[in-house]
């Protein structure tokens, strides 16, 4: 059986064939543009009882869309798999999760048939957490709760017919999944996709496209930033996820654009959390109310835990996924009706009897001026000594100027005592930080020496 989202496409193809889904560096695609490759999709799945899960590893924007219209034609379970991970782990991840088969897509589609025999079940799509800091996680979530995370997330943002998103995320990444692909196939919301194999498609998307909504991460903010370019004069929202948005880029951003930075707190397990409806959260230091339909309080163990309709459920038991509420790892506070994140409880650490919050540090660092991203981790210093390490990204202030700073504001056993400074972070595309890049980095420093380290 067809799932509700291919029925819903369905329904906004017979009322307007022609009407635009996405822009693409090809030109404007339709929604009969759509359909037809969809169609050569599920072809490649004709050999496939339905009901099973298929592993979708596809680049291209308009591609993807039609592989995910295809499973959910088929009356299958999507697998929502990274396409810029090495094709080993793909496969590997596939098989782990019980997938029948994985449709790639490159000018064509291929379906290549795996062994697992996993039901859909009532799961529509199985997403991964970003895996930076542990293995991917797995959440399944039904059609019920893929539908509930794109409408409260439109009716939050206030996001309407005449908007274009720009898709500056994988729709892989369930950042993507709830602002690009849902709204898309079940609202038909019309995306603006870049060409990823071209070195300029993000920038000729972004001026020809007419994009009106922007969902983006800290990196490609602070990536607008350093060039001499432009917005389009469509764009008139601005939205940042993944990870923590500095209230110095935010003010930046907003001097430099005139358009303030929305911040958008959310998770693969519940969807969309919490959303900064006035565009001045970021620089206040939190991440906005609740979205509608969200509800989020803070229990005793200062742990964040969402309730709404839009919860998965974990592929393997878990005591803080259940019954339509998730117990996260992040630690926060209400400043009124606003949530204010402090750090992710497995990210403190102990240095000298104090225990350490990486976020309480880095904010005290991004106040100095020149600092344009930090990250604080737990390290270890030559003498075996639990330490705090910090990486940071800044014209015009050095180590020493770090070291001041902090030395005033934090008691000395919350001083970094290990300061490298970068010309970037080796973030990822959903801006978070791979714990083996860091560690190298500061292994690097520790003998003296980093690789690519700022002048």
């Amino acid at each position: 059986m067809q799932s509700p989202v291919a029925l819903a496409f369905s329904r906004l193809l017979r009322a307007d064939p022609a009407a635009p889904v996405a822009w693409t560096a090809a030109g404007v695609r339709s929604r009969a543009d759509l359909a037809a490759l969809a169609a050569a999709a599920r072809a490649e799945l004709a050999a496939l009882a339905p009901g099973c899960r298929i592993a979708i590893s596809v680049r291209d924007g308009f591609a993807f869309l039609a592989a995910a219209l295809a499973i959910w034609q088929h009356g299958s379970c999507a697998v929502l798999l990274d396409a810029a991970d090495p094709r080993a782990p793909r496969t590997d991840m596939a098989l782990r999760l019980g997938a029948a088969a994985l449709l790639d897509g490159g000018p064509g589609f291929r379906c290549t048939a795996l062994p697992g025999r996993e039901p859909a079940g009532r799961f529509a799509a199985i997403k991964l957490t970003s895996g930076t800091s542990a293995e991917p996680r797995a959440v399944g979530v039904g059609s019920d709760e893929l539908i509930a995370d794109c409408d409260q997330l439109q009716r939050t943002m206030g996001l309407g017919a005449d908007d274009r998103v720009f898709a500056a995320v994988p729709m892989s990444f369930s950042y993507g999944t709830g602002s690009l692909l849902l709204p898309a196939l079940w609202r038909g919301r019309v995306l603006v996709l870049p060409d990823a194999r071209h070195p300029l498609g993000f920038l000729r998307a972004l001026r020809q496209g007419e994009p009106t909504v922007l969902p983006a991460v800290p990196a490609l903010l602070r990536a607008l930033l350093a060039e001499s370019l432009q917005l389009p004069a469509s764009l008139r929202l601005v939205v940042s996820a993944g990870a923590q948005l500095l209230p110095g880029t935010a003010a930046a951003f907003r001097a430099r654009f005139g358009l303030p930075v929305h911040v958008f707190y959310g998770a693969t397990e519940a969807g969309g959390i919490c959303y900064d409806r006035s565009g001045a959260a970021a620089e206040a230091g939190t991440v906005g109310t609740p979205v509608d339909g969200v509800a989020v309080q803070v229990d005793g163990d200062g742990r964040v835990v969402v309730r709404s309709p839009a919860v998965g459920a974990a592929l393997d038991a878990d005591p803080d996924l259940r019954d339509g509420a998730f117990r996260t790892l992040d630690l926060g506070v209400f400043r009124g009706d606003e949530l204010a994140l402090l750090g992710r409880s497995c990210d403190s650490f102990g240095v000298g009897g104090h225990k350490v919050h990486p976020r309480e540090i880095e904010r005290v660092i991004a106040e100095i001026d020149g600092v344009r991203d930090v990250a604080v981790v737990p390290w270890q210093d030559v003498d075996g000594r639990a330490i705090a390490a910090a990486l940071v990204v800044a014209v015009g202030a050095d180590e020493a100027a770090v070291r001041r700073h902090c030395s005033r504001l934090l008691p000395a056993a919350k001083v970094p005592r290990c300061i490298v400074l970068l010309p970037e972070l080796p973030r990822t595309c959903r801006g978070k930080l791979p714990r083996e890049a860091v560690e190298r980095l500061l292994a690097a420093a520790s003998r003296g020496g980093v690789p690519g380290q700022a002048p």
